[in-house]
């Protein structure tokens, strides 16, 4: 098992959507990971803290998320080998206040 903490900015708005009976919230986080580069990570949220997260962060928010990663390779469609990191996230920050957000918005 592999265990990831991250942070970064959610790279478009978070997507509600239903997988095996049940609520997720699917986003893209970029993480910085070097001088100029940036590594791009695939999160999913389950359950009830997916609405939280539709309700809560926007793109752009700065955000931590901790969980299990799992790096897939898969064939695109010209095929070309690629590989992507997912996030299934048991736990995450919500953006700070007055970050793409307004204070009223914010749950605290």
């Amino acid at each position: 098992m592999l265990n990831i903490t991250a942070h970064g900015r959610l790279g478009k708005d978070p997507e509600l959507k239903q997988a095996n009976g049940e609520q997720i919230a699917v986003f893209t986080l970029a993480a910085n990971t070097g001088k100029d580069e940036t590594t791009w990570m695939n999160c999913t949220v389950w359950g009830k803290r997916s609405q939280t997260v539709v309700q809560y962060i926007r793109k752009g928010s700065a955000i931590t998320v901790a969980g299990q990663a799992k790096l897939n390779t898969y064939t695109n469609k010209d095929g070309v080998e690629k590989q992507s990191l997912n996030v299934y996230v048991n736990d995450f920050t919500l953006p700070v206040r007055g970050d793409n957000a307004t204070d009223s918005d914010m749950p605290f």
